[in-house]
């Protein structure tokens, strides 16, 4: 199956090293993904994902480093004294699901798995990779034609211990979140990440999910 390789973001490594990420030269991981961050304009720019091939292309607009193999990370890594349990999931912002969707299906070969509807025009469908869920947004709220990469989440083995080790000036106090029985912390703007970025709970087994 396909698995995220990495995700690269425009900006500092300086504001992400405030929430215990440790970085050799300009990248960390986030679980078992690569997060390199470059000169570029502050901001998710492009992922790189094994498909079992090697190819550069777009996905609606997203640049796409298509590899043929994986680094062969650990599946978990460090954040601070705690542990990221996995990348739960990445979010595209998309002006239309159908385009986005089906051009994901086409250079990954990942259909949709299930369709949410939010309220207020907002809707979500989800694409499982192996290692993380691509989850594509639409509404009245995205103006901009074709995808972008938007922001990220990740799983953290004690979320509420992590988040007041933070502090509440970087990160929200873990409220519930929408799948049942789990919880979501939001670093905060001000932190000057640059890319929308957020903890959950870990996902348990037999949980409700997507």
């Amino acid at each position: 199956m396909s698995r995220l390789v990495a995700l690269h973001a425009g900006g500092s490594c300086e504001p992400w090293q405030k929430l215990g990420l440790s970085f050799t030269g300009n990248s960390c991981l986030l679980a078992d993904v690569d997060l390199t961050i470059t000169d570029h304009p502050l901001g998710l720019y492009s992922w790189t994902i094994d498909v079992g091939v090697d190819d550069v292309c777009e996905i609606d607009g997203i640049s796409t480093t298509l590899v043929s193999a994986s680094p062969g990370h650990p599946v978990t890594s460090k954040i601070g004294s705690h542990t990221i349990t996995g990348l739960d999931h990445v979010v595209v912002n998309t002006d239309n699901l159908d385009r986005t969707c089906a051009a994901i299906e086409a250079v990954l070969g990942l259909d949709v798995r299930r369709e949410r509807e939010v309220g207020n025009g907002v809707v979500q469908r989800f694409h499982k990779l192996d290692n993380t869920i691509i989850e594509v947004v639409t509404g009245p709220h995205i103006t901009t034609v074709g995808a972008s990469l938007w922001g990220m989440v990740a799983s953290i083995d004690d979320l509420f211990e992590y988040c007041e080790s933070l502090g509440d000036d970087i990160a929200s106090p873990p409220k519930r979140a929408t799948q049942p029985g789990r919880y979501i912390s939001t670093v905060r703007g001000a932190t000057g990440l640059g890319v929308p970025f957020a903890m959950m709970t870990p996902h348990v087994p037999g949980m409700a999910t997507r």
